[in-house]
This record gives structure tokens, C-alpha cells and sequence, in this order.
């Protein structure tokens, strides 16, 4: 068994299923195509970890996963979610990896168009030194978490999809007198106003998310 783990968390790209709070914004349809394009710009970086790294898609959705392999990494180990809050998902997703003999795991999603593989290696290298490392995003909440041993307390929280998602986990790490360190912070896409600065950088037009975004005729009043 190989030393380091990413899980990368994602529902399938199934139109009315995925970033419904895009819906002001995106059509079904589109938010599918968006959701290919993000996967296209994680899957394509990520894949650029080391071979010492396992990388595991933990999928959930009404679709049939069979569906969606053509657009998948044949090195991609894939598993279905349990059931459950998004916290207890993640948590079982981590402690399932940790149990089959990985050392490290680091746990992301699949709507950080703007990742790096060099972040989610810090974030390894980082758990020489803490119990638990967090990369906050910029809406509250964090795109990246990563661990040695299965923590409840990093999910033990009642705020997600708040603004509040990554201070709560940290208030839980501090009382269980755990140790936690801070990792590269990026933003994810959830809402149309992630869209619209997103698209406000033109740096980010290497990106498949921000050419397909680019191709569709949006109307940057709703955000």
C-alpha cells in the first residue's frame, strides 16, 4: 500500500443534481458542462502526483458511474460515497483509505478549477508537523483537508455550506487539543458570484473551466 492518499469528493456531472446554487446563473445543462470542465482541470493536475500517490474518486449521484469513466483517470480508484451528512461522508471516505494501510490522506473536491498538485504535496509534508492541515477557501469554508488518522472532530460541524464551515472546524481541532496547519488557500465555485470573479481574472483563462464558462451566453446581472 502506497504511503500517501488523495480522495477527491465529487457528485456525478448529472445536470439538475450538481451546483444547484448555480441555478439563478446556469440551465441543467450547463452546470454539467461545467462540472466535466472542472474535472477535466482537477483530474488533469492531479494526476500529475507522484506515482507513490493513490488517488481514489468517491462518487455520489442518481447517475451510473459507467457513464462517466471516459472522462476519468484509469489510475483513479473508484468508490461510492456512504451515506450521510456531507461530514460523515468525508469522514468515512478518510477512514476507509487510512484502514486499508495509506499513512497520509488529503480529502478535496472537485470544483477547485485552480489547483495545483504542488498544494495537495504540502499538504502532505505538512502533516510531518500537525495533526490536521486545512487550505481555506475564500467563501468560509475550506477546498482542501488532510490527515494521518481519522479526526471527527474536523467534521463534527452543523455549518456546512456556511461561511463558518472551516472556524467551526477549527474551534473543534483547538478544544480536542489537536494541532492544525494552515495550507495554500484557493476558492471554489458555488455560487454566481464565484463565477463572476472567477471570470473577472484573466489569468485563469488557461483553464477548461474558464473557457466553457467563457462559451456560454450568461447574463452577469444575476450575480
Amino acid at each position: 500500500m502506497k504511503d500517501n492518499a488523495l480522495i477527491i469528493f465529487s457528485r456525478l456531472p448529472v445536470g439538475h443534481e450538481v451546483k444547484t446554487r448555480l441555478a439563478p446563473l446556469l440551465n441543467d445543462s450547463q452546470r454539467e458542462g461545467l462540472m466535466l470542465a472542472m474535472w477535466h482541470d482537477v483530474f488533469s493536475e492531479v494526476i500529475k502526483l507522484p506515482d507513490s500517490t493513490q488517488i481514489f474518486l468517491y462518487w455520489t449521484g442518481t447517475g451510473d458511474i459507467n457513464d462517466y469513466k471516459k472522462f476519468i483517470p484509469e489510475r483513479f480508484i473508484l468508490c461510492r460515497q456512504s451515506e450521510g451528512s456531507l461530514g460523515v461522508r468525508m469522514f468515512n471516505a478518510i477512514n476507509q483509505v487510512l484502514e486499508s494501510g495509506c499513512k497520509r490522506v488529503a480529502l478535496i473536491g472537485s470544483d477547485v478549477p485552480l489547483i495545483k498538485h504542488e498544494y495537495i504535496l504540502e499538504a502532505f509534508a505538512m502533516l510531518d508537523n500537525y495533526d490536521c492541515v486545512l487550505a481555506p477557501s475564500l467563501d468560509g469554508g475550506y477546498w482542501l483537508t488532510a490527515m494521518s488518522r481519522a479526526l471527527h472532530e474536523v467534521f463534527n460541524s452543523d455549518s456546512w455550506g456556511t461561511s463558518s464551515v472551516l472556524e467551526s472546524a477549527r474551534k473543534n481541532i483547538h478544544n480536542a487539543g489537536l494541532t492544525l496547519g494552515l495550507a495554500h488557500e484557493l476558492d471554489d465555485l458555488d455560487t454566481p458570484d464565484d463565477i463572476k470573479n472567477f471570470m473577472k481574472e484573466t489569468s485563469n483563462k488557461f483553464t477548461r473551466t474558464y473557457k466553457y464558462i467563457a462559451s456560454l451566453d450568461l447574463n452577469f446581472s444575476l450575480c
